[in-house]
């Protein structure tokens, strides 16, 4: 019997959040505690990785010449020099072939010949991203506002930029700036840049209005913003300030020119109502001309105004526009994402051809409030705790958060469900009302 044995080599990836530019991409590789990894992409495609691929990526993204990387694989996994090498290089050309975007906006799996794991069936260690309401102020006065009325003190710069580290440090590769409005934050710019320089991605979800002084844009380009989001009800001027109670059509769209003419990508959102269905048609070809190659849309969302501004469409009309839209949108060359995650069997955005949809609120996104509480989505007003007081394990791994991972809280009849896996039941802020309920707000551009 073999009673001393030598310990089996150290993980060669060390666990953390990397960052890496490659050919214009941004590249995060994120090393778990039992050295599996996430890949992602410019913070919109996501490979996992088993515990040989993960230490792999890492010796290729570090630059680790090819004939070391084999010999520490070797030595690690104790397998031969050749397969090693030829493991090595097969995991370099799908990098590279990510990089270089040879995927061409299809999928990944089926392009470069990758294993297919169920859409939102890894467990996490953190989310993939993290918005952050900088401020619950605005300057225009949407009728279906999904914050409401809701007022919370707001962080100083310093403790902003503490919690944006804390996130980076728990595994968070992406930020977006949110609200409210948070172009009312004076520090908007100091922010992205400290966001740029932990290495991570930073987006803007705006009405745009900011956007319309070009000076104001070009400063946060230059500190790193590497994507806007505009909320655009309308390419029709008197429908969009309807919705959102204010004269700032004109603004929002000089905002979007601006982002496009500035090189950052850009993409717009649209809340599909009863306000602008009959327009909703038209917005294709007017972003294709704006020079966008990409727009998004969801539903109401029953949080807020939303449930009490009487302008949510039944699923049938939703479901008939969402068809239509997504028909222009392909005639355009555009490509449509659809936010909100909704019951299968009420909509089937699979179905439709809109890709799955699920609610990952407290699972691949949460939110951080004005005052440091971290809520699971925009929309949903409960606490796991404070990103700057406790511990982000706390957070993440909270009774809160937990439930709303392990669908506690969806009706009895989903979880017989075939679809279950991939619907995930709709979302948790559904109260048994008609209709279509709450998006993930952000997508991933």
């Amino acid at each position: 019997m073999k009673l001393f044995s030598k310990k089996p080599p150290a993980p060669i990836a060390p666990a953390g959040l990397h960052h890496y530019r490659i050919l214009g991409r941004r590249l995060h590789l994120r090393v778990g505690r039992k050295g599996t990894g996430v890949l992602s992409v410019d913070a919109s495609k996501i490979i996992h990785l088993n515990r040989t691929a993960c230490d792999m990526a890492w010796l290729i993204l570090e630059g680790v010449p090819a004939p070391e990387a084999a010999r520490r694989i070797t030595r690690r996994y104790r397998t031969g020099r050749g397969r090693a090498a030829a493991d090595l290089a097969e995991v370099g050309r799908v990098i590279e072939a990510l990089s270089r975007g040879d995927e061409a906006d299809g999928c990944p799996v089926t392009s470069l010949g990758l294993d297919r794991l169920e859409p939102y069936s890894v467990a996490v260690e953190a989310p993939y991203r993290a918005d952050l309401a900088l401020t619950y102020r605005c300057n225009i006065e949407c009728l279906h506002c999904y914050n409401g009325d809701r007022e919370v003190p707001e962080m100083d710069t310093g403790s902003w930029k503490r919690a944006i580290s804390l996130l980076w440090d728990a595994g968070v590769p992406h930020v977006a700036f949110t609200g409210g409005e948070a172009t009312l934050r004076s520090d908007l710019a100091d922010l992205v840049a400290h966001a740029e320089s932990t290495g991570m991605v930073a987006g803007l979800l705006t009405n745009g209005v900011a956007l319309a002084d070009r000076a104001f844009l070009d400063r946060l380009k230059e500190a790193g913003l590497d994507y806007v989001q505009v909320t655009l009800e309308s390419p029709v001027e008197s429908v969009h300030n309807s919705m959102t109670g204010s004269e700032s059509y004109a603004a929002t769209v000089a905002g979007l020119r601006n982002a496009v003419d500035a090189g950052l990508y850009a993409i717009t959102n649209t809340t599909l109502t009863r306000m602008n269905a009959a327009t909703a048609l038209d917005m294709p070809a007017f972003l294709a001309e704006a020079g966008l190659r990409a727009f998004a849309m969801n539903s109401i969302i029953h949080s807020g105004r939303g449930p009490a501004s009487g302008v949510e469409l039944p699923v049938d009309e939703l479901t008939d526009l969402l068809c239509r839209v997504r028909d222009e949108a392909s005639a355009q060359g555009m490509r449509m994402i659809w936010y909100s995650p909704t019951r299968y069997c009420e909509l089937d955005p699979v179905e439709l051809g809109l890709g799955p949809k699920h609610c990952t609120a407290g699972q691949y996104n949460v939110c951080i409030e004005p005052n440091g509480d971290v809520i699971p989505c925009q929309s949903f007003y409960k606490s796991a705790g404070n990103i700057l007081t406790d511990s982000w394990d706390s957070i993440y791994g909270s009774p809160l958060m937990r439930s709303l991972r392990e669908r506690e809280w969806i009706p009895e009849g989903c979880r017989s469900c075939d679809d279950l896996q991939i619907c995930g039941g709709g979302c948790p802020l559904d109260k048994g009302k008609d209709g279509v309920v709450c998006p993930d707000v952000l997508s991933n551009p």
